[in-house]
This record gives structure tokens, C-alpha cells and sequence, in this order.
């Protein structure tokens, strides 16, 4: 059995990501247990911290929001769907999409299998009518 005290990360909670499990591959400031199998990890989202869309070709997100809410455009076909406390998402590989904070938030996300896959709309191969430019991002966000 192993175990990660509270004390050995509660220094690092205002991280936006705290990595507890996963497969990272690079340094990370606190311990954590290295498994590709899963991913896990503790997120603090605030305001503006909607991140760029995405997706993976083989993992599969699991959200669970503990307070706050999250939101998540489906790029494919432009919905918003709104998560709060007690809400899980999921997020099956090849869905490209694009989180959306409008207040604090603190979730649990889960990964599996653990891996750094992520294709964003500069490196994507498809054909996307809502393909963003990298300069075209803030426009998009202001006029949702």
C-alpha cells in the first residue's frame, strides 16, 4: 500500500493542476505516483482559465466538479454543456473540446490511460468549420 499525505501536497494546492497519479514526463514540484495507466488530478480553475480546444486519440477524460462549475463547448457541433457540484463528464477519445470558467472552480479529473496525446487546432489534421486560428482565440471567447 502506498500513500501521498495531505502535507506532502496541501503546499501546492493553488496549482491549477496537481498531479496525484500519472505518467508525467516532466518535473512536477511535488510527489505523486507515476502509472501509465491513469491519470490523476486536482484541478483549480478561475475565471478565464478556459484553456484551448482539444482532443485525444486515445484517452478518456472523467470530470467530476466538486464546487464551482465548468463549462465544455463541444467544438463538433458548437454546444455549451454546464457542470456543477456533484456533475461528472466524460469525455470519449476523438471528441475535440474547449473548457469554459466563468467562477472559481475546483474539480477531480481522471485519465486513462495516462498520456501527454493531446492535438490542438494549430496541429490538427481535420477539416473543422470551427477550426481557430491561435490569433482568433480571445474573438471566439467574447462572443459566446
Amino acid at each position: 500500500m502506498n500513500r501521498i499525505s495531505r502535507t506532502q501536497y496541501e503546499p501546492f494546492a493553488a496549482l491549477q493542476h496537481l498531479f496525484l497519479v500519472g505518467n508525467l514526463q516532466r518535473e512536477n514540484p511535488h510527489v505523486f505516483v507515476r502509472d501509465p495507466r491513469v491519470e490523476l488530478i486536482v484541478c483549480l480553475y478561475n475565471p478565464g482559465d478556459d484553456g484551448l480546444p482539444h482532443w485525444h486519440h486515445a484517452v478518456t477524460e472523467y470530470e467530476f466538479v466538486l464546487e464551482g462549475e465548468i463549462g465544455y463547448l463541444d467544438v463538433a457541433t458548437g454546444e455549451i454543456q454546464w457542470f456543477g457540484p456533484g456533475d461528472l463528464r466524460i469525455l470519449t477519445p476523438g471528441t475535440c473540446a474547449q473548457r469554459i470558467i466563468r467562477r472559481p472552480t475546483r474539480t477531480i479529473a481522471v485519465k486513462v490511460p495516462s498520456s501527454d496525446d493531446k492535438i490542438h487546432c494549430q496541429e490538427c489534421p481535420r477539416a473543422c468549420a470551427m477550426r481557430l486560428a491561435p490569433c482568433h482565440q480571445e474573438a471566439r471567447c467574447e462572443s459566446r
